[in-house]
């Protein structure tokens, strides 16, 4: 990866994976906003985020690229979001979060974006934001999730939001789903590495998570849920263990780029990818 940077967030649109702001090195927050094609095996750099952040929530929704919430070194956390068109090469502000809000995930399903866990008001978020384009509002009425942590990641498969792992007072292995449909959450069987600052991808009907951090060291462990079986599988380990990655699965294959090699305030440029 171009800019070595932790923290960072990721998403995959039109085959490609944009990872965008993070830290650096040093501690400051970057805008960078650069994109990996696998085709190709090559990155290019687009407009920055119009405001340089690091733990933000980012997804991608309707051909576009949402960014929502994060944090910026030295400043706190900020509720700004905004929306990338790659066909002008462009950010938009929209509306922003009802709180701001860090350390958390954000996920599309059924036509809106979902903002779950997180640090609000240095307290960890119990509630969901809800985002729908297509009247520019928030929506923060739902049912709060189950267990309260931030550094977490969430995906989304059969029509429900699984929000995996993060911490609060130590490292979590809660493991729990949220269906819309119902406005209910289900608890699920633990993560068996309990971890924070991990990251996830649905590839072939599995969950996957790898990476993640304890004050002892980076994970490299790679565990995988079926959810027709509810049970959990080790899988090849990440080669280069780390945490605040971004990762995306592209033709069928699990790529994996940047984040912290050691606890804390550390960057890499490394990208891997994992082949089934």
């Amino acid at each position: 990866m171009p800019t070595p940077r932790t923290e960072v967030g990721g998403a995959v649109l039109d085959g490609k994976l944009y990872v965008a702001g993070g830290l650096l090195r040093g501690g400051g927050t970057v805008a960078t906003v650069e994109v990996y094609d696998p085709a190709a095996d090559s990155w290019a750099t687009v407009a920055p985020l119009p405001e340089p952040r690091d733990h933000l929530g980012i997804a991608a929704l309707g051909g576009k690229i949402y960014v929502a919430g994060g944090g910026i070194f030295g400043s706190g956390s900020h509720p700004d979001a905004w929306v990338y068109d790659p066909a002008a090469d462009a950010w938009t502000r929209i509306a922003p979060l009802p709180a701001a809000r860090v350390a958390h995930a954000l996920v599309a399903l059924g036509g809106k974006l979902y903002a779950v866990g997180g640090v609000v008001a240095a307290e960890p978020a119990s509630g969901i934001a809800v985002y729908d384009p297509a009247t520019d509002r928030w929506d923060a009425g739902l049912v709060p999730a189950p267990t309260l942590r931030e550094h977490v990641t969430a995906v989304v498969l059969d029509g429900r939001v699984w929000l995996i792992g993060g911490r609060w007072a130590g490292n979590l292995a809660a493991f729990e789903a949220y269906d819309p449909a119902s406005d209910s959450w289900t608890l699920l069987p633990d993560m068996p590495t309990a971890r924070g600052g991990l990251t996830a991808s649905v590839l072939a009907g599995l969950i996957h998570v790898t990476g993640g951090e304890s004050e002892a060291g980076t994970f490299r462990q790679h565990e995988a849920f079926d959810p027709r079986s509810m049970s959990w599988a080790g899988l090849a380990d990440l080669p280069t263990p780390r945490h605040g990655l971004a990762s995306g699965v592209i033709d069928g294959r699990w790529i994996i780029a940047g984040g912290g090699r050691q606890p804390g305030l550390s960057v890499s440029d490394v990208v891997e990818i994992w082949v089934p």
